[in-house]
């Protein structure tokens, strides 16, 4: 008797540790309304997605958005983002990643910027209704400014993640990034998104987001922030 409980025991732990296993592959994709304010004063619409892929210790993001609009025949806002990141998996709590990356945002005064990046993250808790991570590491940055002026420099990347599930589906997460140069200790950024995202069925939620991007020294003529509050909906695979 003893042994069948044992051997219940287990098959119930390997069901629950296989349900919890996160899939190989997601994909979401966001569309909604955007109402920012700053350099940018406009009512548009906003474009997003993420793929994530998954294959032993290696875990693969990648990211996409978009915010451009037109008032009265003129662009009124050019903010454009993508990158891609690979993380590899150092044991339950530990890895080393990989990040490469483009933004531009020419309300700002940034027609585009690259950054590669490489460091390490670690899970600080890991729970089944909260994350909390946070890593650090070094970058280099290619910028161009809308002016023709261009400026190459070394960065760190640092940032800390909180995700927290009120249901399988519902949750409320917050990011922040600080990125400071280390050419010039004046000159940082930093970036903040919190996002509440409630389901409306398998596949379609409701998302609601609000980003701070914030540059300690702005392009000459520019503000140091941009807030961007958005809402619409969210699709899921």
């Amino acid at each position: 008797m003893r042994r069948l409980i044992l051997l219940g025991m287990t098959a119930v732990a390997t069901a629950a540790n296989a349900q919890d296993a996160p899939k190989p592959r997601e994909f979401t994709a966001d569309l909604g309304f955007v109402s920012t304010t700053g350099n940018t004063e406009v009512t548009t619409f906003n474009l997003g997605e993420k793929l994530i892929l998954r294959a032993g210790k290696w875990e693969h993001k990648q990211q996409f958005g978009a915010v451009n609009s037109a008032q009265d025949g003129k662009q009124t806002s050019n903010l454009l983002f993508t990158n891609w990141r690979s993380d590899y998996g150092l044991g339950k709590r530990l890895a080393l990643f990989g990040f490469v990356g483009y933004d531009r945002n020419t309300f700002a005064g940034i027609s585009r910027r690259f950054e590669e990046a490489a460091g390490v993250a670690a899970k600080l808790v890991t729970r089944d209704s909260d994350t909390w991570t946070f890593e650090v590491g070094v970058a280099m940055n290619q910028q161009r400014a809308t002016d023709g002026t261009t400026l190459n420099f070394a960065s760190v990347r640092s940032g800390t993640f909180w995700k927290h599930h009120f249901s399988k589906a519902a949750y409320f997460s917050q990011g922040v990034e600080f990125l400071p140069s280390l050419e010039d200790s004046e000159d940082y950024r930093m970036n903040t998104e919190t996002a509440f995202v409630a389901p409306i069925s398998t596949h379609i939620s409701m998302k609601a987001g609000y980003v701070i991007r914030y540059d300690n020294l702005p392009e000459q003529g520019r503000k140091a922030s941009d807030r961007i509050f958005t809402t619409g909906l969210q699709f899921n695979w």
